[in-house]
């Protein structure tokens, strides 16, 4: 009996060293391989020169930039203008230099988690081949200083039936102010623009009146005061009244 007794307290360990052994490997297994890497490497891999167009889409307000391929930019959509080339190139280069903080896997039923069910705004880029390059942002991480996004989803998004596993990126919140920066600071100022010429209206402005008509008013009533009816003169003798003529010498007698 001692000996079925021992038996049965080895063959006991025994099962829990291998039931600890397979717990072990099956949580190996489980943890995405996604969480155990860093991060590396930016968002996209694409140089700026090659961009063709960028696609903003936040809040129902669409945006839309065509390059040139020099640096310069020109808004085609809501406005045709010229854009702010600083606006574009921040954006890009948050896609193109920065790296994710960190990649995790997200469930099929784990997009409202993740903010990703109504995305705050979602980024095409095409180049000038054809290549395009989506990036889908989601919501704030746990921390507050970061945002969730799907690259390249391979599906109009969000899916109506989704499926399988995501890799979600966490991104920092320069990506999120690039795509939120406000309307008017993706236009190119222009100069002037809003404001009038100094001393435009007042040439044409009748309150204002003529200056060389302002000292008209002053010339009449000097003219009253420069020769008085009765100014004696230089003999001491009141002048004579022209209506009144003397009378020749030798008459009147």
């Amino acid at each position: 009996m001692k000996l079925k007794r021992g038996t049965v307290v080895l063959v006991g360990v025994a099962l829990l060293l291998g039931a600890g052994v397979l717990m072990g490997e099956s949580q190996q297994r489980r943890q995405p391989a996604s969480q155990v890497q860093a991060g590396r490497g930016a968002i996209f891999r694409f140089a700026e020169t090659d961009v063709a167009t960028v696609t903003v889409e936040r809040d129902g307000e669409v945006l839309v930039f065509e390059g040139d391929g020099a640096g310069n930019w020109q808004m085609i959509e809501p406005e045709n203008r010229v854009a702010e080339p600083g606006a574009v190139a921040f954006l890009l280069s948050r896609l193109i230099t920065d790296s994710p903080l960190q990649r995790v896997t997200m469930a099929a039923d784990q997009l409202a988690d993740f903010g990703l069910d109504q995305p705050l705004g979602q980024v095409t880029v095409v180049l000038q081949d054809g290549t395009e390059y989506v990036l889908i942002l989601g919501g704030r991480d746990f921390s507050g200083n970061a945002n969730y996004a799907i690259v390249d989803p391979g599906e109009t998004w969000p899916p109506a039936s989704p499926t399988g596993e995501y890799e979600v990126l966490v991104v920092t919140r320069d990506v999120a102010n690039g795509i939120n920066r406000p309307l008017e600071e993706w236009k190119m100022p222009v100069e002037g623009e809003g404001e009038t010429s100094p001393g435009a209206s007042s040439d044409n402005d009748p309150a204002l009146g003529d200056p060389a008509l302002e000292n008209l008013p002053l010339a009449e009533p000097s003219l009253e005061i420069e020769i008085p009816a009765d100014r004696p003169g230089s003999d001491g003798a009141t002048e004579a009244d022209p209506a009144e003529p003397n009378p020749p010498n030798g008459e009147g007698n």
